[in-house]
């Protein structure tokens, strides 16, 4: 597994390669996540002697970060389940919806999710997330899954209170206020290859409250796949390596049942073969 992390809290962020309870420094060959997955398009290793791992540290050491750049393109896709566009009382959607969060909006395994104060109706949303490996600009989808490097996972907190705003007589999405709040997206912990691994789209996803099932479901229930939504988006925009999509949340978040986060709880999101991201609330 690829992670951003820290060694303390003044250092400049590092890339390492974890196995187990060790971290292997790759940072003076590749100082940013994006020029490793572009050196590694169709996946890596987790031998750290061929990808050039040098110092060693205890992972309890190490403070893990999102495993995101500073200015990467961060992509999410809405109503990708069926059941959980019915749930929000939506429609499958014809086409991908897309929208953005800025890297200000992620915290990595282990730190905190951050409630704000102008919103009282904070809500989980466990996903699977792709992570661009070779730059993709106008591809079609029989081309796509070279384009994707590695996996990692997600949890979409949203605003469900700041989520619908009225445009004259029209009702929108307000995405910037819902979704892109400061510190309030877990990702991580960090990015497995894609290399030797089951396909992205037979994986079992879960998302855990305080320790009870909240979503359980699987990726093939996709309503656009992995595949499919590289393509769609980069007719639209240039996809770079280090750049992350975000596959959409299946049924069962706590929004539509009036179950919001408030601080103390945890939240822990699976998925099988990529990694467990567990996040403690607190209140800002």
């Amino acid at each position: 597994m690829i992670v951003r992390f820290r060694i303390d809290s003044s250092a400049e962020p590092r890339v390492g390669l974890m196995i187990g309870d060790k971290v292997h420094d790759l940072s003076p060959r590749y100082p940013t996540v994006r020029s490793f997955v572009a050196a590694h398009p169709d996946g890596w290793t987790d031998d750290p002697a061929a990808i050039g791992g040098t110092t060693v540290y205890p992972a309890a050491r190490v403070h893990l970060l999102p495993p995101v750049d500073d200015g990467a393109g961060i992509y999410l896709v809405a109503a990708n389940y069926k059941k959980h566009a019915e749930e929000a009382g939506l429609e499958v959607p014809q086409a991908p919806v897309i929208f953005m969060k800025p890297t200000t909006a992620l915290v990595g395994a282990g730190e905190p999710i951050h409630l704000p104060p102008i919103s009282r109706e904070m809500d989980y949303e466990g996903e699977l997330a792709a992570v661009i490996g070779r730059t993709a600009t106008r591809i079609d989808t029989a081309d796509a899954p070279r384009h994707v490097a590695g996996l990692t996972v997600v949890n979409d907190v949203t605003a469900r209170d700041l989520q619908w705003v009225m445009l004259g007589k029209n009702r929108i999405v307000d995405w910037l206020s819902a979704k892109a709040l400061d510190r309030s997206t877990p990702i991580g912990p960090g990015i497995v290859s894609l290399r030797g691994r089951p396909g992205p789209h037979a994986l079992r996803l879960t998302t855990d409250l305080n320790g009870e099932r909240m979503q359980d479901s699987e990726t093939s229930l996709m309503v656009f796949s992995i595949w499919e939504l590289v393509a769609f988006l980069s007719a639209r925009v240039t996809l770079r390596p280090g750049d992350v999509l975000s596959t959409g949340t299946p049924v069962g978040v706590g929004g539509f049942r009036k179950i919001f986060l408030k601080a103390g709880d945890v939240v822990r999101v699976a998925v099988d073969g990529v990694g467990a991201l567990e996040n403690r609330v607190v209140q800002d």
